[in-house]
C-alpha cells in the first residue's frame, strides 16, 4: 500500500482534475500567479474550481507574493482547502492571512510553507508554528518550479519535524531514490511528492497514464 501522498501540480483542465482524483491523487494544484506557463486562470473560472467538488483530493492554491485580501477572495470563490506560499512570504504575513482567515470562516485552510533549496539547507525552524506543512523545491531566480532536482543530500540528515512535501523536478526515474529518502533522518516527515513539469504533455496539460504508472510503482 502506498504511503506516500501525491500531489499533482499546475492543473489547467477540470477533466485532468477529475481523472487525477479517480486514481488516488490526493492534492491537486492550481498556480494563481500570472507569470506562470500554467496560471490557471488563463484557462479556468474560480467558479470552475469550485464546482469541482472533489471527495478525496484536496484543491490547492499556489501563490506568490499575493496580498492577502486577494488570496482570501480566491480561496473562497475557488472553494480551496489549502494555500501554498512560494514567494517571500514572512511571518507576520502568514499571521495576518490566519487570522483573516479566521475572520472569512475559513479557519480550516491549510498553509503550505515553500523552501527553495540552494547549496545548503533553508532555516526551516521560524516558520513551524505558522505553517501546517513545509515543501521543499529547487531554488531559482525566478519564482515557481523550475523541472530540475535539488541536491537531497542536503536535508536527508535533518530532522524536518513538520510534514512536508518534496518537489523540484521528481520524474519516474527518482523511484528508487525515494525509497532510499524514505529510510533517512529527514524520510520520517515526508509527506507527499508534488510532481508536475516531468509529467505533462506541454505546460498544464498532464500525462494521465505516466502519472498513473508513477503512482503504481510507488510502495
Amino acid at each position: 500500500m502506498r504511503t506516500l501522498k501525491i500531489k499533482v501540480c499546475g492543473i489547467t483542465d477540470i477533466n485532468q482534475a477529475i481523472a487525477l482524483e479517480a486514481m488516488g491523487v490526493d492534492c491537486i494544484g492550481f498556480i494563481f500567479y500570472a507569470p506562470s506557463k500554467r496560471y490557471v486562470l488563463n484557462s479556468l473560472q474560480l467558479s470552475d474550481i469550485k464546482n469541482f467538488t472533489s471527495s478525496n483530493a484536496k484543491k490547492v492554491g499556489v501563490f506568490v507574493n499575493e496580498p492577502i485580501e486577494e488570496v482570501i477572495n480566491i480561496v473562497k470563490h475557488a472553494g480551496l482547502d489549502m494555500v501554498q506560499l512560494h514567494g517571500d512570504e514572512d511571518m507576520e504575513y502568514y499571521a495576518q492571512l490566519r487570522s483573516q482567515l479566521l475572520e472569512a470562516s475559513l479557519q480550516k485552510i491549510q498553509l503550505i510553507k515553500v523552501f527553495r533549496v540552494g547549496d545548503k539547507m533553508p532555516e526551516i525552524a521560524a516558520f513551524e508554528s505558522s505553517a501546517d506543512y513545509f515543501l521543499f523545491d529547487t531554488d531559482s531566480k525566478m519564482y515557481g518550479g523550475t523541472g530540475a532536482h535539488f541536491n537531497w543530500e542536503l536535508i536527508k540528515g535533518n530532522s524536518i519535524d513538520k510534514p512536508y512535501f518534496l518537489s523540484g523536478g521528481i520524474g519516474p526515474n527518482d523511484i528508487g531514490g525515494i525509497e532510499v529518502m524514505k529510510k533517512t533522518k529527514a524520510g520520517k516527515d515526508l509527506f507527499a511528492l508534488d510532481i508536475n513539469s516531468q509529467f505533462e504533455l506541454a505546460p498544464g496539460n498532464k500525462n494521465l497514464e505516466k502519472i498513473k504508472s508513477f503512482i503504481d510503482a510507488l510502495i
